[in-house]
């Protein structure tokens, strides 16, 4: 039996040009989908910031690195910016430790939390 993995979107800021989407359960192939619908619903009302606060995310795959990436790269064209605020779970952080994916996307540092 395959068990369907569980992703957790909570919107916990909300201010007119900055949105901050507090993620937990699992981000991967099952789940990516509901990831891509919530944060381009965002990015349609024009935000100037999206923050997504991956705190307690408890496992991510190659799949959620892959959005990050893209989002970053989007961001950089488009008149938006993007921070993310690190996994604690090392479930969560190792792809992002591995690729050096954590150095290189826009993480908040851990004290400004």
């Amino acid at each position: 039996m395959v068990r369907r993995a569980d992703l957790t979107i909570r919107q916990t800021g909300l201010r007119e040009s900055e949105v901050i989407l507090a993620i937990s359960g699992e981000l991967d192939l099952s789940t990516i989908e509901t990831l891509v619908d919530q944060v381009d619903t965002h990015l349609q009302r024009r935000v100037d910031c999206l923050t997504l606060d991956l705190r307690d995310l408890a496992f991510m795959d190659s799949t959620g690195l892959r959005l990050l990436i893209e989002l970053h790269d989007r961001a950089q064209h488009e008149p938006w910016s993007l921070k993310l605020i690190a996994p604690r779970h090392d479930a969560a952080s190792r792809v992002l430790k591995i690729t050096g994916a954590d150095v290189a996307l826009p993480f908040e540092p851990e004290n400004g939390r």
